[in-house]
């Protein structure tokens, strides 16, 4: 019998050239589970194989598809060879580690600012490593936190969801590299914009998510405003190609003006972005609910009444969000689009006494001694 033939050791210096270290480094330390990250890998096939699109939701990197797809194919050879090396099954993110700890030792990265903390390493399962914002895991427990706290304390929540326009455009001219540059410049100004109780995140590819607590419709759309101008006046400064134009376009829903539930609010939201981008981008779009409210008062003495407001907690009980229109024969009347679902509201008249409906049969106590008329929208 011939000689079994002597295994040959991979190049980790030359394939460390080959292969992107950071989508390792995501793949062996970030907060995707290996079976996760075993059952994505495998659904990449020869003919439907985007392993681009597999990078970005492993790691949230833009990486070149070549490139990713060096770094995967490495990955799999190098689990293959453990696996026959124990005599068993290793896991991927075990494989990823092990490989990345030789791909570092053959290009030299052993020094202390490669070295990760267990603080930096923590942070890692909730942080987006290209923005340094919150990941989408992250932010999708915030959101569900942020959704009981206004429901038990009635307060509003606002949401906002944005994308860079025309961005595989920007990545195809420029390269991806300053695709990266372009998103991390958006989430800066998002960073610089976003007060301290927002939570900014990255939710996926070009698109990016604000959560804003204790916000109505009407102040948060006064940020988005604001951010919008921002992206669109501070261009991307890119080393082969200069200062480069942004633009983005956002979509804004409140809770519970909007929808009923966290999955609702992010639909909502979604919507009113694609809305933005249906008008020519560049813009800011409220999602605006399909039913309404009718809210109708006729004062015993319309002469005296020179304002009147319904406040509740669809708009923060302020009354300079939804004034009521007088007509012809002294009544004030209001149609609101408001989400299905159970309202507490008020009248305000002349900005300083506040009434309930009396046309209304349905109410609550306000906490301070006095009623809230109730209101059902289907």
């Amino acid at each position: 019998m011939g000689a079994k033939p002597a295994k040959v050791e991979p190049d980790y210096k030359q394939e460390g050239g080959e292969v992107e270290v950071k989508l390792l480094r995501a793949m062996a330390l970030g907060g995707i589970r290996s079976v996760e990250m075993q059952l994505l890998l495998d659904s990449q096939t020869d003919e439907h194989a985007n392993y681009q699109a597999l990078a970005l939701l492993l790691s949230d990197l833009s990486v070149p598809e070549a490139r990713a797809r060096a770094t995967f194919e490495r990955l799999r050879a190098h689990q293959a060879r453990m696996c026959e090396a124990v005599g068993r099954p290793v896991g991927i993110k075990s494989a990823a580690m092990d490989y990345l700890e030789n791909v570092e030792w053959a290009l030299n990265l052993r020094d202390d600012e490669h070295a990760l903390t267990y603080a930096q390493l923590a942070q890692m399962a909730f942080q987006d490593q290209l923005s340094g914002l919150a990941n989408y895991r992250y932010f999708m427990r915030r959101l569900n936190e942020e959704i009981k706290r206004a429901d038990r304390y009635r307060r509003l929540l606002s949401l906002l969801m944005l994308d860079l326009d025309r961005f595989k455009e920007f990545n195809d001219l420029h390269g991806h590299l300053a695709g990266n540059r372009a998103l991390e410049h958006l989430a800066g100004v998002l960073k610089s914009e976003a007060r301290e109780t927002d939570l900014p995140a990255r939710y996926g590819g070009e698109e990016f998510a604000v959560l804003m607590p204790e916000t109505a419709k009407h102040d948060a759309g006064a940020l988005a405003e604001r951010i919008r101008a921002k992206v669109e006046n501070s261009p991307v400064m890119l080393p082969e190609a200069g200062a480069q134009r942004l633009t983005a376009s956002l979509g804004l829903a409140t809770y519970p003006r909007d929808a009923k539930d966290g999955e609702a609010l992010l639909t909502s939201a979604d919507q009113a972005l694609y809305l933005a981008k249906a008008a020519g981008r560049n813009r800011v779009s409220l999602f605006i609910p399909v039913s309404v409210a009718r809210f109708e008062y006729r004062p015993d003495n319309p002469s005296a009444a020179q304002s009147i407001a319904v406040v509740g907690d669809f708009n923060d009980w302020n009354n300079h969000v939804d004034p009521m229109r007088r007509a012809m024969d002294g009544r004030f009347a209001a149609v609101l689009n408001l989400a299905p679902g159970r309202y507490e509201y008020k009248f305000v008249i002349n900005d300083e006494w506040y009434i309930t409906d009396p046309s209304c049969a349905e109410f609550e106590h306000d906490g301070y001694g006095g009623r809230n008329s109730v209101l059902t929208v289907k």
